[in-house]
């Protein structure tokens, strides 16, 4: 049973009746289904995941304000005591991407499918096959 369900059925107990009673309500609770956890499409280990969260660190903090900033976009506004505020400014995402992929594609070998496929059959092969 889904949240809406459970919902349209709490809605036509009370159209029945003004009292529902809580026993009815945990048994409708008790009926919903479990949320699915979304599997992950890869799978990485904590060390190299902590490593790759280093590299996006290190690129950011390497970059300089004038590369991220886009100075042409920004906005400001004149307040009550004359004071000019800054009101919205936008950053250049593309240089940002760029600069992380780049320090990415440094730390990291990358291949291609088919090096990835044979990787991948170079290990298994290598695995001692199991005993039943």
């Amino acid at each position: 049973m889904k949240k809406a369900e459970l919902v349209a059925q709490l809605e036509g107990a009370k159209a029945l009746t003004s009292v529902v009673s809580i026993d009815n309500v945990i048994a409708l609770i008790q009926q919903l289904e479990e949320g699915q956890a979304v599997k992950p499409e890869y799978s990485i280990t904590a060390k190299l995941f902590t490593r790759v969260v280093d590299i996006v660190e290190d690129s950011i903090g390497q970059m300089s304000t004038h590369s991220v900033v886009d100075f042409e976009s920004a906005e400001f506004e004149l307040d009550w005591n004359n004071r000019i505020n800054l009101t919205d400014i936008s950053l250049d995402t593309d240089y940002i991407y760029n600069e992380i992929r780049e320090q990415l594609e440094f730390a990291f070998d990358i291949v291609d499918e088919e090096e990835e496929e044979a990787i991948e059959a170079q290990i298994e092969a290598e695995q001692p096959a199991s005993e039943e």
